[in-house]
């Protein structure tokens, strides 16, 4: 079948957050499947850059003629007719709905914060008024919440990685380091704090990354010298890939170490602690590692990812709906070369 043309929006390519990291990650793979790939974003940055180096263009401006791509130079027209779009983020939906009419959209709802505390509308809002073809959760929680304060009926697709990128040595024996991986949380905040006291009672290192710290685009580098990984959503779960103890832990609450006995309580959340919505104290904490923490649930954890959170299999979905809904016959196509 024809390799296709698709668009993939997001609010941001400029920063190191969940919807971005998944955005590059599935454009990559799109890419890599042999598709023509682009993005838009209104705002450019570190993803876009990225982006480039995989030859995968960027968008940032409307004008008459189309999207202006974001340069100091001219560069010839460019002829934006996709097949289909991926777009996160309500504005970024409705902009493209009013330049691409015709286009189908397939829109992901990556949470359940659809309100601002003002009032207005927050970005993982959906778009109601913007034709979308068909609607896309993350996790159980999302698909309910949809369906219930909406009536939207979605597909669930996962939180996904580029597998291949996370083979990296065993951990330790012991747990000899920890990484915090958070954007929301600072030097002093509660969950931080607690997990600091556990380094020191374990005599643990500590290593913390995110807006407030030091910004990495690769995280694996920072995954590979940790034996536990503390985080929320993709945050932990990258540590999970890479063969590491996960526990959920943040803003929300400890969720729980990522292992078979939790799974189902923990995806249905997204990995977020909304489960069970409180920290857990320090020797809560100490306790999951202890019990834990051995080659059984680590490799287990790495399995299931590459199972579950698989950005091959993602993508491919996200193509046999793409040519759903452009009315191609994808009976007995395969889909790893699709």
């Amino acid at each position: 079948m024809k390799k296709l043309k698709i668009l993939l929006g997001n609010a941001t390519l400029s920063y190191l957050a969940g919807s971005e990291t998944w955005t590059y990650t599935l454009a990559s793979q799109l890419k890599e499947m042999g598709h023509d790939v682009f993005c838009y974003s209104p705002e450019l940055g570190i993803i876009s850059d990225k982006l480039k180096e995989k030859n995968i263009k960027s968008f940032n401006e409307f004008n008459v003629g189309g999207i202006m791509p974001f340069t100091f130079v001219l560069e010839e027209n460019f002829d934006h007719d996709y097949d289909f779009i991926i777009a996160n983020h309500y504005f970024v939906v409705e902009k493209l709905r009013a330049k691409f009419p015709k286009t189908p959209i397939i829109s992901t709802i990556h949470g359940i914060l659809h309100f601002m505390d003002s009032g207005e509308k927050a970005p993982e809002h959906p778009a109601l008024e913007s034709g979308v073809s068909q609607f896309i959760s993350v996790s159980e929680e999302v698909q309910e919440k949809l369906k219930k304060d909406y009536n939207i009926d979605s597909l669930i697709i996962r939180n996904f990685f580029d597998i291949k990128k996370f083979d990296l040595p065993k951990a330790n024996e012991k747990p000899k380091q920890f990484l915090m991986n958070t954007n929301y949380a600072g030097r002093e905040d509660p969950a931080i704090k607690v997990v600091k006291e556990v380094a020191v009672e374990m005599g643990a290192r500590l290593a913390v990354i995110g807006e407030n710290f030091v910004q990495n685009f690769d995280v694996i580098s920072a995954i590979k010298d940790a034996d536990v990984v503390f985080g929320m959503g993709r945050s932990v779960l990258e540590g999970v890939a890479g063969g590491r103890l996960g526990i959920v832990h943040g803003r929300w609450g400890t969720g729980g170490v990522v292992i078979d006995q939790n799974i189902d309580n923990l995806r249905r959340f997204n990995f977020s602690g909304r489960n069970v919505e409180k920290l857990a104290t320090k020797e809560e904490i100490i306790e999951m590692i202890e019990t834990y923490y051995n080659p059984t649930n680590l490799q287990w954890g790495k399995d299931y990812i590459a199972r579950d959170h698989n950005v091959v299999l993602a993508a491919e979905e996200f193509v046999r709906l793409g040519r759903e809904l452009i009315g191609e016959n994808i009976n007995n196509v395969d889909l790893n070369n699709a």
